[in-house]
């Protein structure tokens, strides 16, 4: 199964019938918001809004759907295969306004409101979408973010 708005609204709709509100973000949500043009996509990028991964991460496990990848388990992030295409998640709390700590120590914080206005649809399935301003915001600060982490394996968080 390629990795098309259907398959988008099929993740989203599958985390979200297992109690795991994500919204849209990254390439497709700039795609589905009319800020670039269609085209091929990689991945299926979200966020998480909680405090922490561990009710993610126990919902995680009991998707047979879902295939983890362990390689990108870190503290702001998740990630899983959903029939051969990567999806991963961003965790962003609440410490007065939207904030994601990656890597634990370095912050982000987003533009308030975090999430577009109103729900897109796809297919038939309402998706919450991170905000214009903030889809290219994070664009613009993503070497902030120190994205070469990923490849130090003192950054990997274990499973529990």
């Amino acid at each position: 199964m390629e990795n098309t708005r259907e398959k988008v609204a099929a993740v989203i709709a599958k985390l979200g019938s297992s109690g795991i509100i994500c919204d849209l973000f990254g390439g497709w949500a700039e795609e589905l918001l009319g800020l670039r043009e269609p085209s091929a996509h990689r991945d299926i990028d979200m966020l998480y809004r909680n405090e922490t991964f561990k009710e993610l991460d126990a919902k995680l496990r009991s998707i047979p759907d879902f295939e983890e990848v362990p390689l990108k388990r870190f503290r702001h992030k998740r990630a899983f295969r959903f029939y051969g295409t990567l999806c991963e998640i961003t965790l962003v709390q609440e410490r007065e306004g939207p904030l994601t700590l990656f890597w634990g120590d370095v912050p982000f914080r987003w533009d308030t409101p975090l999430l577009h206005g109103v729900s897109v649809e796809v297919g038939s399935e309402p998706i919450s979408v991170v905000s214009a301003n903030n889809l290219k915001r994070y664009r613009d600060l993503h070497k902030d973010t120190q994205p070469h982490r990923w490849r130090d394996p003192q950054a990997l968080e274990p499973s529990a």
